[in-house]
């Protein structure tokens, strides 16, 4: 990330309130993005039949670049705030919350088949 890290974007906990956030390597200013990418890997596990991990990723990745380069090329003073140079750093963000999310719920599988219970 190219973006100042004075503190971290994170990845709310699955395993209830109780729990303390996920800190990620990524500047809160991305926080959006990282929610975005957090929609977006929740929304490959309901479609979990339907889709490949990889197809899936590449195809919600699309769409968020899409997004973003209209958003920039929209005539407003938010685009002087947000240059395009922070494409990248939006982009790794995204992933950021999309892969996290995977990971928090394989993380709950395999805990849940480490006790014997079936999710």
């Amino acid at each position: 990330m190219h973006a100042k890290r004075s503190n971290p974007a994170v990845l709310e906990s699955l395993r209830g309130p109780h729990r303390p956030p996920v800190a990620l390597p990524v500047s809160a200013d991305y926080q959006f993005c990282v929610d975005a990418g957090v929609l977006a890997g929740a929304g490959f596990l309901d479609d979990l039949a339907l889709f490949c991990l990889h197809e899936h990723i590449a195809g919600s990745m699309r769409a968020f670049v899409l997004g973003l380069d209209r958003a920039w090329s929209a005539p407003r003073e938010a685009c002087d705030v947000w240059p395009a140079s922070r494409r990248q750093a939006c982009v790794d963000a995204f992933a950021a919350g999309y892969l996290g999310r995977i990971q928090q719920e394989l993380q709950l599988f395999a805990q849940a088949t480490e006790f014997g219970v079936r999710p």
